[in-house]
């Protein structure tokens, strides 16, 4: 009881986090689509009181740690020290993922100290003690890429989306000619 008024008190945010930690941790050890899995308990939330339903930020997280699982996986690994991600205790992983995905892709309102400190205390909830000094320090390693990282998909997107310039069209004059 005194863990679940813990949850509450750390806000909803955190609670999402937690869920999403929770659903990128079992699809891993059922080698199952997290997605997927994600629908199927927001679906048995919706339907039944016995289970809890899956926030909105909860499938934003878990949506887009599966979408760029390749790239955060890489991101982190970068920043390893002395360990591979493989490695890693399950549960650690998916907190990095969840918190990588947080501190680079997610929305510019949240502000990486809060990311980061929220993801310790999910290791020091979930995991061994001896991973949250070392999950904080990847982390912190990560969200020193960040604001690179954003703006290199901002550019990206902005060359991609509907109000980007055209392929061939640079803005300057036709020099292919000369």
């Amino acid at each position: 009881m005194a863990d679940e008024v813990d949850h509450r008190r750390r806000g909803a945010r955190y609670r999402a986090r937690r869920r999403a930690v929770s659903l990128l941790f079992e699809a891993e050890l059922r080698d199952a689509d997290v997605v997927q899995l994600a629908e199927e308990r927001r679906r048995m939330g919706e339907e039944s009181q016995e289970f809890h339903d899956v926030a909105p930020y909860t499938m934003e997280i878990v949506t887009g740690v599966a979408e760029r699982l390749d790239r955060l996986d890489s991101t982190i690994s970068e920043h390893l020290r002395e360990w591979t991600l493989e490695r890693l205790p399950a549960v650690d992983r998916a907190v990095l993922r969840a918190a990588a995905w947080e501190l680079l892709f997610g929305s510019d309102e949240v502000d990486a100290a809060v990311v980061i400190d929220q993801a310790v205390l999910l290791v020091s909830d979930l995991s061994a003690e001896k991973s949250v000094p070392y999950v904080n320090a990847v982390l912190d390693r990560v969200a020193g890429l960040a604001q690179h990282i954003r703006a290199a998909e901002r550019a990206v997107s902005s060359l991609d989306g509907p109000d980007g310039p055209d392929v061939g069209d640079t803005g300057g004059p036709d020099v292919s000619q000369a």
